[in-house]
C-alpha cells in the first residue's frame, strides 16, 4: 500500500488540479500495475482514504449530463509531508521485494526433478522474452521521443535483475539434472521429511534406496558386461554406502 499511496500523491501532486480519472490511466500508461504493484481498482478507494486521512483535498466536483460526477484533487501540506516521507523511505531504505516463487521453491522437494528442471528453464525463457522486449521498446523512437531518460534507467534494472536470475534458474536446474541431493542425509529417519521419501526414491529423482531396503543382489561379474545404474552412479570411494546413494 505504501507504493500505491506514493505514487498517487506524487501524481496528484504533479498533475494538480486532476480527475481521479487522469491518475487512473496516467498510472496505466506506466505500467505501474505490473511493477510497482498498484492495482487499477484500487485507485478510486486509495484517492478517498487519502482525502479522508487529509492528505488530499477535494478542488471541485463536475457533473457532466447523466454521467457520475467527477472529483478534482489537490495535495494539502499534510499530503506533501507524507508523500516527501514514503519517497526518500524508499529512496534510502532496502525493502525485500516479495516474489511468491521463493515461496513455491521452498517446496522443491515436492516436485520430480524433471519438473523442477524444465520449470525452470521455462521461467528462465520468459524472463528472457520480457528482457528482449524491454530492449525493443527501449531502442524505439516511442521511448527516445516521449520518456524522460530516467525510465530508461529503470528499465536497466529490470533487465540487470532479471539477467541474474535467468543465470541462476539455467545453474540450479543443471544441478538438479546432474542429480545434486537436496534433502538431509537422514531424511528417512527425520519425521519431517518422511511424507518426501517416497518421492526421493523415485527414478525421476535419481534417489536411491532407503534405508530399510534390502540390498539388490551383486550380479556376477562377466566380461564385456554393463555396470548397473546404481554402480555407474556411485561416487568413487564411497564404500558402497546406502546413504551416500540418496538423493
Amino acid at each position: 500500500m505504501s507504493a500505491t499511496r506514493m505514487m498517487i500523491l506524487g501524481l496528484v501532486r504533479w498533475m494538480q488540479p486532476v480527475h481521479g480519472y487522469d491518475v487512473r490511466r496516467e498510472l496505466l500508461s506506466w505500467s505501474a500495475d505490473k511493477w510497482a504493484n498498484v492495482q487499477p481498482g484500487s485507485i478510486y478507494h486509495a484517492l478517498r482514504k487519502l482525502t479522508e486521512e487529509g492528505l488530499l483535498r477535494e478542488v471541485a466536483t463536475e457533473q457532466v449530463g447523466a454521467r457520475p460526477a467527477r472529483v478534482t484533487y489537490g495535495i494539502t501540506p499534510k499530503g506533501e509531508d507524507e508523500f516527501q516521507g514514503l519517497l526518500r523511505g524508499n529512496w534510502w531504505n532496502l525493502d525485500e521485494v516479495v516474489d511468491p516463487f521463493f515461496a513455491a521453491f521452498s517446496f522443491l522437494p515436492a516436485l520430480p526433478r524433471e519438473e523442477a528442471s524444465a520449470a525452470l528453464r521455462n521461467r528462465a525463457r520468459l524472463l528472457r522474452a520480457v528482457n528482449d522486449s524491454l530492449r525493443a521498446a527501449m531502442e524505439s523512437g516511442w521511448m527516445k521521443k516521449d520518456k524522460p531518460v530516467h525510465v530508461a534507467w529503470m528499465w536497466q534494472l529490470s533487465i540487470a535483475r532479471a539477467e541474474g536470475e535467468i543465470g541462476w534458474c539455467e545453474r540450479i536446474a543443471d544441478l538438479i539434472d546432474a542429480g545434486v541431493p537436496y534433502l538431509p542425509e537422514d531424511y528417512a529417519e527425520n519425521q519431517d521429511w518422511a511424507q518426501f521419501a517416497s518421492m526421493a526414491v523415485e527414478p525421476s529423482w535419481g534417489g536411491g534406496r532407503t534405508p530399510d531396503d534390502p540390498a539388490p543382489a551383486e550380479p556376477p561379474s562377466a566380461a564385456g558386461s554393463e555396470p548397473s545404474p546404481e554402480s555407474s552412479s556411485r561416487p568413487a570411494g564411497d564404500g558402497g554406502t546406502t546413504r551416500n546413494n540418496q538423493r
